[in-house]
């Protein structure tokens, strides 16, 4: 049996036959790999949660999708950059219209799955107790605790509560001014999403606005780019081998002869 030499190692193989397939984007840091048992043509999403903090002052749900943008430091997926949006709720913009019920699949960036889809389904991102891991790590896999910013009621909606009995409901989404002008807006907690909604929504949740929190980011849809087959890499594999013995003869030639 030929032992590849060290330096042939499966990575390397995996990075020449993506190269071939795909441009190789899965072999650098900062790219997003497809999640297992997803197939060439499936979509998917990946969420994650901001490694950094921001504070909750602005009611304009594009200042979130920018930080959470920036927080996802350009990657990548098959050598394209990936657009992310702000999970969260302003008093105008519901988190689960603003980015989308499409059906897809919803992943963390290890490849674990969160949710069955990104809808109001059973087992969907935005259905109570949907979630199958929660939300707490970034795109590098570091695993966080504590709340983060949402807006949010626990099936994405904008949260509203009615500290009078029988004056109009009060919304706490990001950037609110609250009740009585006290500036406060919603929080979910990062542990809070397994069997339950506390990810979203945690009960007395609102925060000062001023105070920092993480926020959750999705990603765009994602379409899965089809994987080197084991028959393509064994061909890699073998073509690879040749080459080496190939030179390796050569050079034992050469030293014969002088």
């Amino acid at each position: 049996m030929r032992i590849l030499p060290k330096f042939l190692t499966r990575r390397a193989l995996l990075c020449a036959a993506l190269l071939i397939v795909n441009g190789a984007s899965q072999c650098f840091a900062g790219a997003i790999a497809t999640p297992p048992g997803v197939w060439g043509g499936q979509q998917f999403r990946i969420v994650f949660v901001t490694p950094n903090t921001t504070n909750a002052t602005s009611s304009n749900i594009s200042d979130y999708d920018d930080f959470v943008n920036a927080q996802a430091g350009g990657a990548t997926y098959n050598g394209v950059t990936v657009q992310w949006q702000a999970m969260a709720s302003t008093n105008t913009v519901n988190a689960r219209d603003h980015v989308g019920q499409t059906g897809t699949a919803v992943y963390l960036a290890d490849g674990t799955k969160v949710a069955n889809s990104d809808t109001t389904a059973a087992g969907g991102l935005w259905s109570a107790g949907g979630l199958q891991a929660n939300i707490s790590q970034d795109l590098d896999g570091n695993d966080y605790s504590g709340l983060v910013w949402t807006g949010s009621s626990g099936i994405g909606t904008t949260y509203a509560t009615i500290p009078v009995p029988g004056d109009p409901p009060v919304q706490w989404g990001l950037g609110s001014s609250g009740f009585n002008g006290n500036n406060k807006s919603e929080t979910g907690s990062i542990l809070g999403g397994i069997g339950g909604y506390t990810w979203l929504s945690i009960p007395a949740g609102v925060q000062l606005n001023t105070d920092l929190y993480q926020v959750y980011g999705i990603s765009e849809v994602l379409t899965a780019v089809p994987e080197p087959s084991s028959f393509l890499m064994s061909g890699i594999g073998l073509v690879t081998i040749g080459f080496v013995t190939k030179l390796r003869r050569r050079q034992a030639v050469g030293s014969e002869t002088v």
